[in-house]
């Protein structure tokens, strides 16, 4: 598995240790040179050459020399054990507690989109809720889960076309790539009021969303390789796996509820997964989404074998968390993106304008 890093330009080579934050630039240097970054064998950064050097511009040479220590060092964030039993005591975050646990020991998942529906609330009345008449794919998904934040409401979810379900497992996943057949993904939000004694009423819906993520200055080592190919734009996740009904409350009378997407990367001896938050706000009879950023980053690149069969991992482990602090603009709290695990955090204040969230920086 290979990853580009950076291009030479004409007058100067940067090359990116990935996993940390330091940008290290060669200045005014032929541009006669892309290096690229490969995770070797043994999950180790290898700076490779794959146009030559020109044998009369020594200094090249000398300073790429230099360079390479920087890339022989496990990555900020990344820890080595040695074996696979080994892997569980390193990660701290519940984003990679749950891929190990799922992927790696077999165990189900919580029920993160509300499959489980109250009998009041069966999914076809979710489903005539949400879906408009335009839209005729079979859904691949039909969820609803109590919001605590809104007394007798839940916040559900119905998701057709995409990816179809592997076995008995519904899910809400974008097309496969090898399957051109496949109808595009729609993914359907609402909030429906179940009072007791009444019938299902709807509140608020929202559009088809995408939850398009930037992944630039997220804090986390990694990101998708869908965001490195994508070059700083926006990536729409994967699949969409669980509600997050933490108490976001935006402004005094206003909460927010998330949906978290998700990217899983698998390549030989190891595995990746990556996830974003989407939030959305009721705005009369609509669900708006206004905050969308990457959350957390897992990795486990396995390495060289031993004799008693036994084999290095690279555990890369790093999550943000969202917090709303007591300042406000325009009445509405700024909220603070901060790593678990490190001092790096980014603020995020209200637009008027985009009435949405935006980085201050």
């Amino acid at each position: 598995m290979s990853r580009k890093v950076k291009k030479a330009g004409s007058t100067s080579l940067a090359v990116k240790v990935k996993g940390e934050a330091n940008i290290y630039a060669l200045q005014k240097q032929p541009a006669d040179l892309t290096p690229y970054w490969r995770l070797s064998d043994h999950g180790g950064p290898v700076l490779t050459i794959i146009r030559q050097i020109d044998e009369k511009n020594p200094p090249m040479l000398k300073a790429l020399i230099c360079l390479l220590p920087l890339g022989l060092s496990l990555p900020a964030f990344a820890v080595e054990v040695h074996s696979l039993d080994k892997v569980p005591g390193q990660i701290k975050t519940p984003e990679g507690k749950a891929y190990f646990s799922e992927q790696m020991e077999g165990k189900p998942g919580p029920d993160g989109l509300g499959l489980k529906l109250p009998a009041s609330l069966p999914a076809k009345t979710i489903t005539g809720l949400l879906v408009p008449a335009s839209d005729k794919n079979t859904p691949n998904l039909i969820g609803a889960k109590p919001w605590p934040a809104r007394p007798d409401s839940y916040v559900a979810i119905v998701c057709t076309g995409g990816s179809e379900p592997l076995g008995y497992d519904p899910h809400c996943a974008q097309p496969q790539d090898f399957d051109k057949k496949q109808e595009p993904l729609h993914v359907y939000l609402g909030v429906i009021e179940m009072k007791e004694g009444s019938a299902p009423r709807l509140i608020a819906k929202s559009e088809p969303i995408e939850g398009a993520v930037n992944w630039a200055k997220s804090g986390l080592p990694r990101e998708p390789m869908a965001a490195e190919d994508a070059k700083g734009a926006s990536i729409k996740p994967e699949s969409f796996d669980r509600f997050d009904l933490a108490a976001y409350k935006i402004a005094p009378d206003m909460p927010a509820f998330g949906l978290r997407g998700n990217w899983m990367e698998s390549y030989s001896g190891g595995g990746a997964s990556f996830s974003s938050l989407n939030l959305f706000v009721i705005d009369g009879d609509t669900l708006k989404p206004i905050l969308s950023v990457p959350m957390s980053a897992y990795s486990d690149t396995a390495g060289d074998w031993h004799k008693n069969g036994t084999r290095d991992h690279e555990i890369t482990d790093s999550a943000n968390i969202i917090v709303v602090t007591p300042h406000a603009v325009d009445q509405h709290f700024d909220l603070m993106l901060k790593n678990r695990s490190s001092r790096w955090q980014r603020l995020y204040r209200w637009s008027q304008a985009a009435a949405a969230y935006q980085p201050a920086d």
